[in-house]
């Protein structure tokens, strides 16, 4: 078990990161050495730079390679670790930094021992520094990963609830649009048979278009125009005369994804509420229409207005709750006077989102 306020090293590091760690690595040991060179009239810039960079760059290695292969999990390992590879890494590069001069570029060296018990030093509190930075880095990375993976996580389960909400909504919609069309059905049935029987085929052709979708998420504005068209179909043979609709989507706009069902309640209100109550009946059109990323479609109908049509009911409030769900404020419904009679009925949703 871990100590209590141990902090959890485990992650893998990315190749862009350890290019930075040497980047950053060899900066500060130049730094180091034209800081070494200036202040002490008698070392040379040369030295200063390859001894620093020999520090430097081992310290550095040998902390990337621990952290990699040991992935420490408590302050205490960590802190050993962290210690150790200072001194390895302060030792090793002592080493390199002299075979480079002496055996490389044939500088030869006569140090003092008060000169390199201060390279030393150098190396140890540059080691210390790094080693602090280091830590500081692979706590804000770990962090930082944490968190991309709780938003993850978080976006994954609200995605899940999202679905399951829009299943469930859709789901209410459909019988409540059958119930009403086999109503529609019987009654035809007992007055007008042979119109009956072919709402009753228009049905079984709605239906059979309908269930193939096996109910998705989301399907395509033309099929849900077709669906809609195949509606207005049944209804028509049931007013006759009195319904009359036209439908106006540009093909370019129908290839857009669209949620199941979202039409079908407007234009089921827009006949029951608007043109079935009124004597002459009326007209129904149904266009849409895009710009500034947003796909608008109206249902517009000439019938009674708003005698009954905005009352809260299953379809309106289901369109409304489906859209808030999906879109959040980017997806509206707005339900307006269609003047001189009627009413308007407008759905908006983000083109990049449908």
């Amino acid at each position: 078990m871990e100590q209590t306020g141990a902090f959890d090293l485990e992650y893998h590091l990315r190749r862009k990161n350890i290019v930075m760690d040497f980047l950053y690595t060899i900066i500060i040991c130049t730094a180091i050495a034209f800081v070494i060179a200036f202040s002490n009239p008698t070392s040379h810039l040369s030295v200063s730079f390859i001894m620093s960079q020999s520090f430097g760059l081992a310290i550095c290695t040998l902390i990337n390679l621990m952290l990699q292969i040991f992935k420490p999990r408590q302050w205490l390992t960590l802190i050993l670790m962290m210690s150790t590879a200072t001194i390895c890494g302060a030792v090793l590069g002592l080493n390199i930094g002299f075979y480079i001069l002496e055996m490389i570029l044939s500088i030869r060296l006569n140090f003092l021992m008060k000169d390199l018990l201060k390279i030393i030093f150098v190396a140890v509190i540059f080691g210390g520094a790094a080693s602090y930075s280091f830590i500081s880095n692979a706590r804000l990375r770990r962090r930082n990963e944490m968190l991309e993976q709780e938003k993850n996580r978080r976006m994954a389960v609200e995605k899940e609830a999202l679905s399951a909400s829009l299943r469930m909504l859709q789901a209410q919609i459909e019988p409540h649009f059958l119930f009403n069309t086999l109503s529609n059905v019987v009654s035809l049935i007992d007055t007008q048979p042979a119109k009956g029987k072919s709402m009753l085929l228009n049905l079984t052709r709605y239906l059979r278009t309908s269930l193939s979708r096996t109910l998705p998420e989301k399907t395509t504005l033309h099929q849900e125009i077709e669906m809609i068209k195949a509606y207005l179909n049944i209804q028509k043979i049931r007013m006759d005369e009195r319904l009359n609709f036209k439908i106006d989507v540009p093909d370019n706009l129908r290839q857009h994804a669209f949620l199941p069902m979202l039409l079908q309640p407007l234009v089921e209100n827009a006949v029951k509420h608007g043109l079935e109550p009124k004597v002459d009946g009326g007209n129904i059109l149904i266009s849409a229409v895009e710009g500034d990323n947003i796909l608008r479609i109206e249902v517009v109908d000439t019938g009674m207005g708003f005698s009954d049509f905005n009352k809260p009911g299953v379809g309106i409030t289901n369109v409304r709750e489906r859209l808030a769900l999906l879109y959040g404020e980017k997806g509206r419904l707005t339900i307006e006077e269609n003047k001189p009679q009627g009413v308007r009925a407008v759905i908006e949703v983000p083109t990049h989102d449908v």
